[in-house]
């Protein structure tokens, strides 16, 4: 559907959409498209340390990187032909990478259509995040004071986002910017109380979508801490969650249609089948020395989505997703 939609506005990506939708309907290990929609991570370092984030809470295991301009540069000569959207951003606050603002606007000259981005907003310079050309922004909170902000985002300086958000939303309009802002609001036991005066502070501001997200935890013992009171944010099955056993509500049962359509970057090249691998468990090529074709289709990612197919259970990564929708064509 999002491909002839794409398509009937020759949209880049939406031709490589449709393949990859009918090699999804034949559940084939091998994709007739080429992915659309590419994750990359412009840095894996984070001024915050978020106990449930594998950056903050400094498991994640990787070498602290920050990409490169000419690394970058490789990355969209590679994968710019097929790409419909970059998600510029993965397991590191993205705008602590002085080249970000550069990078985006290298990925729009270069003719991406949709560049995405998600950011604690502490380091955003609202003027040249404007002038880069990205698409969207989301900036990411968790409560409405410092206090319940800092519970989670431990380090975090609220006033320093919101006011990095003021100015961002102030030369929009001032500069007439086609940018969408947009804000997200991690709801957990700690800030539930002040979801109403979220959504009504950011429509003051002329956000026009403020998200109440739900929170995502890794153990039983950080859902008991943080997870909400009020189960309609909950992504996790309750009575799983009563007994011990943490697990989503919506289990994906041997189907995936993300790894047709998507790819996400780590900050040495590696390329890994989505955001649930931030440890690089499942590591099908690297970009910096490959080509896209041979990692696409090559043996490592054939084998992965064969284990997909077959028994989806025994796939480590898949333990705590509910799923993703196909992409969208932007």
């Amino acid at each position: 559907m999002y491909g002839m939609a794409g398509l009937v506005r020759r949209r880049r990506g939406s031709i490589d959409h449709i393949k990859s939708t009918v090699s999804m309907a034949q559940k084939s290990a091998t994709i007739m498209g080429r992915p659309i929609n590419i994750t990359i991570e412009p840095t894996n370092i984070c001024n915050l340390k978020c106990p449930v984030c594998e950056t903050g809470a400094g498991v994640l295991g990787r070498e602290r990187r920050t990409m490169t301009m000419d690394q970058f540069k490789k990355i969209i000569q590679k994968i710019g032909r097929h790409t419909n959207t970059i998600m510029f951003y993965f397991m590191g606050e993205p705008f602590l990478n002085k080249h970000a603002y550069k990078m985006i606007r290298y990925a729009k000259d270069s003719d991406i259509p949709f560049v995405d981005s998600c950011t604690n907003g502490e380091f955003i310079q609202p003027g040249r995040l404007i002038d880069s050309g990205l698409d969207r922004v989301s900036f990411q909170i968790c409560g409405m004071t410092q206090d319940t902000h800092q519970t989670y985002r431990v380090n975090g300086d609220l006033a320093r986002t919101i006011n990095n958000l003021k100015e961002t939303l102030r030369l929009k309009r001032e500069r007439s910017s086609s940018i969408r802002i947009e804000t997200g609001f991690i709801v957990m036991k700690h800030n539930e109380h002040e979801i109403d005066e979220y959504k009504r502070y950011m429509s003051e501001l002329g956000v026009k979508r403020a998200s109440v997200i739900a929170p995502c935890v890794r153990t039983i013992d950080q859902g008991k801490e943080l997870l909400p009171a009020n189960r309609e944010f909950w992504v996790y099955d309750e009575v799983a969650f009563l007994q011990g056993s943490l697990r989503p509500r919506v289990l994906p049962n041997n189907f995936c249609p993300w790894i047709y359509y998507s790819i996400a970057i780590h900050v040495n090249g590696d390329i890994v089948p989505c955001c649930r691998d931030p440890y690089g468990k499942e590591i099908m090529g690297n970009i910096f020395d490959q080509s896209l074709d041979e990692i696409w289709n090559g043996k490592r990612y054939r084998n992965f989505r064969t284990r997909i197919h077959n028994n989806q259970k025994s796939v480590g990564i898949c333990r705590l997703c509910s799923s993703y929708p196909p992409s969208a064509i932007h």
